[in-house]
């Protein structure tokens, strides 16, 4: 997240950085409980999920064992007929997975296990 933003915002951005794609973040509402003071604060959208991740030392990225917090949200283009264009450094290996793909997926060397569980379990939920 950039110091300016919301987690929503930042899933916007990211999500146009990386795939080229403008979307509109979709979930629950909440009842606004600031409508009558909107100075004191703002409700936000409810992310699908929210994770603590332990992200091990990569010496590719010289980047040592740390903690990525996750807000899981879902969204939809705004326009349907938008073009992926992947950010070639992050989103080189972006792709469309089913079911039957993230079941083969090796939980050593190709998905943290908990992501996959989580995707799994969202998937027959």
């Amino acid at each position: 997240m950039d110091d300016d933003e919301m987690p929503e915002e930042t899933a916007v951005r990211e999500c146009r950085e990386e795939t080229g794609l403008d979307v509109e973040i979709i979930g629950d509402e909440c009842e606004n409980l600031f409508a009558k003071n909107p100075n004191e604060g703002k409700i936000l959208k409810r992310p699908y999920g929210f994770l603590l991740e332990n992200i091990p030392a990569c010496k590719e990225r010289n980047e040592p064992n740390h903690q990525h917090m996750d807000f899981i949200y879902l969204a939809r283009p705004i326009d349907e007929n938008q073009e992926i264009v992947l950010e070639e450094f992050e989103g080189s290996e972006i792709r469309w997975f089913t079911r039957s793909d993230i079941e083969k997926l090796d939980e050593k060397t190709e998905i943290f296990s908990n992501v996959k569980e989580y995707i799994m379990l969202k998937l027959h939920g």
